[in-house]
């Protein structure tokens, strides 16, 4: 009897068959882990960042100089980033937990010291500003669910892990304010389609489903504007660290 208690819980706490998937990340947040990103060389960082090959075009190609100025509104803002931040999607990328062709490709030589490196040379960039038509609004109810959220739908408020200011937080939580306000909707987007799936335990990918168009759009402008807003346009997500 005691042999098949045993069972019964192993079994238990197996994942339910295929429906499981695979893991959303295989980064595991080990001391290690944390040791790595910490030591993170930025003075390296700046030079990868220009490194192009007849394969791959150098991250600037398409971020701009330091992260700050992408070429086109579907590629992030990387300045000012959480460093463990980007080093979790540098390596999911190159995990191919995060799929995207020009990324994988990018990051699939890549030694994890130099995904830190990269990671600490954004994170030390300044927040930079951000194109936010004038006339675009942002509602009151939109303002709840930033510092309340709406507990009718299960939302929690988005300043409770990305911080009051943006910021983002130490390992996975992604800073938000000074991102361009077309990538922050289309990243929204795919979270609510699945098209990305490395999210821990699917928490963005609730959320989004959970938000309307209008209020991701209206979320995007306030992220946007609230990056602009900083008044030493400094990276507070560096303090994050």
């Amino acid at each position: 009897m005691k042999t098949h208690k045993i069972i019964i819980l192993a079994s238990a706490l197996l994942p339910f068959g295929p429906a499981q998937g695979a893991p959303s990340s295989n980064v595991a947040w080990t001391v290690e882990t944390h040791s790595l990103v910490r030591k993170g060389d930025a003075s390296i960082g700046a030079k990868i960042e220009t490194v192009e090959t007849e394969d791959v075009n150098a991250c600037t190609d398409c971020h701009g100089k330091g992260g700050a100025e992408p070429d086109r509104d579907k590629h992030p803002t990387l300045a000012g980033q959480v460093a463990a931040y980007t080093f979790k999607q540098l390596r999911d990328y190159k995990d191919g937990t995060r799929e995207n062709r020009r990324m994988n490709e990018a990051v699939e030589r890549l030694t994890n010291e130099q995904l830190a490196a990269l990671a600490a040379w954004y994170a030390q960039q300044p927040v930079p500003t951000v194109e936010v038509d004038a006339d675009e609004t942002v509602s009151e109810e939109t303002l709840r669910l930033v510092f309340r959220g709406d507990k009718k739908r299960l939302i929690q408020p988005c300043a409770s892990c990305h911080g009051r200011n943006g910021q983002g937080a130490i390992i996975d939580v992604p800073a938000i304010a000074g991102q361009n306000v077309k990538y922050f909707v289309e990243t929204m987007k795919d979270y609510a389609g699945e098209k990305r799936t490395n999210d821990i335990y699917s928490r963005m990918r609730i959320i989004a489903k959970a938000l309307s168009r209008d209020e991701i759009n209206e979320l995007a402008v306030y992220y946007a504007r609230l990056g602009n807003e900083q008044s030493d346009g400094s990276n507070q997500q560096a303090a994050a660290q």
